[in-house]
């Protein structure tokens, strides 16, 4: 495989050479840095040639930069800018399988997301690895997706987060089933030590046009607590408006009376621009207050790569320590008016 220094190299001499510009000494060694080029070039094997190597590679990530402001209802105020992810993937294909390798920068650390091998077998998707088993709908591996860019309170309290385990999928007609079998929830790079398992399967059915149906359930046994989990969502699309609604609930300490219920909406004015909104309610068992948390806003994309997220969330209650508010800029607090300003730039590679 030809070096691309070499293309560079060769366009003058593709076009012909004028001897008034370059003389023949000046022709001969470049003739001859060509043929060197050349040379190196052929000793070694580009890893997206899958002609020449069994192995592709393909790089990608984002970068979400943002500054938020966040008065907790009662006067104190906190403000910023931050990195709040940076993420770098490899993907692509061993031989026959598929696989994936992210790590990601948050704060000040960094943390493998993603590795994973995947294949098909007989008619069935099989995923082993590390990756986010398909179980509430909020919580997804890649949060570019999603219309703010960041996961809601209810996604991250309640949500599947990374686990290591296996994955069996199957598309039969309208539906679609996953199967998992993991370490449990939110167990990313932990050991086999740590004695914790948990299984999860979930149904989407698409039968209508423009609408998605989906339910999950979910067991985990820890060290620490067993506790079962379920969930049902919907999602339609139609003339520029997106919906999705997700309830999900969870028997923390033998007691159903902890559940959440988050809307999503957006609507598409032009190819650039899109507003949105999402309102989340949520019950703790034991928790006085409960979660009452609307967000509005909007999106500006300059292009399919890059995006200005712009949005402001009021708390109409206090917010309970016992939710799950990491990166989110929320603060617990025992005061409603809570409100947060988010201004992020997002950058897809």
């Amino acid at each position: 495989m030809i070096n691309f220094a070499t293309i560079l190299l060769s366009i003058p001499l593709a076009g012909g050479v004028n001897a008034d510009v370059l003389d023949t000494e000046v022709l001969s060694e470049r003739e001859m840095i060509i043929e060197n080029v050349h040379e190196d070039s052929m000793t070694h094997t580009s890893l997206n040639s899958e002609e020449n190597n069994p192995v592709t590679v393909d790089v990608s990530g984002f970068v979400q930069f943002r500054y938020v402001y966040s008065d907790d209802g009662s006067g104190t105020s906190t403000r910023g800018f931050d990195m709040d992810r940076v993420r770098i993937k490899f993907s692509g294909k061993v031989y026959d399988f598929d696989y994936a390798v992210s790590g990601q920068w948050s704060d000040s650390d960094f943390e493998l997301k993603d590795a994973f091998l995947s294949n098909n077998f007989g008619g069935f998707d099989v995923k082993a690895g590390q990756f986010v088993t398909n179980f509430f709908s909020g919580y997804v591996s890649d949060p570019t997706t999603l219309v703010d860019g960041d996961y809601s309170i209810t996604a991250l309290t309640y949500g599947q987060g990374w686990s290591q385990g296996l994955e069996v999928s199957r598309k039969f007609d309208a539906f679609t089933v996953y199967a998992s079998y993991n370490d449990g929830f939110n167990t990313d790079n932990s050991t086999f030590g740590d004695n914790d398992y948990g299984y999860s399967a979930r149904v989407e059915f698409d039968a209508f046009e423009n609408i998605t149906l989906g339910g999950a359930f979910a067991s985990q046994n820890t060290a620490v607590e067993d506790y079962d989990s379920y969930t049902v969502d919907a999602t339609v699309n139609f003339w520029g408006f997106d919906f999705n609604a997700a309830y999900v609930a969870s028997n923390w300490n033998d007691s159903w009376n902890n559940y959440a219920l988050v809307g999503t909406a957006s609507y598409d004015l032009d190819n650039q621009m899109q507003l949105f909104a999402q309102y989340e309610y949520g019950v703790l068992d034991g928790v006085d207050t409960n979660l009452n948390v609307g967000t509005v806003g909007v999106n500006y994309n300059f292009n399919s790569n890059v995006r200005w997220t712009n949005s402001f969330g009021y708390s109409f209650n206090g917010i309970d320590s016992d939710y799950n508010l990491d990166d989110t800029g929320w603060q617990s607090s025992d005061t409603d008016g809570q409100y947060l300003i988010r201004s992020m730039i997002q950058v897809t590679f």
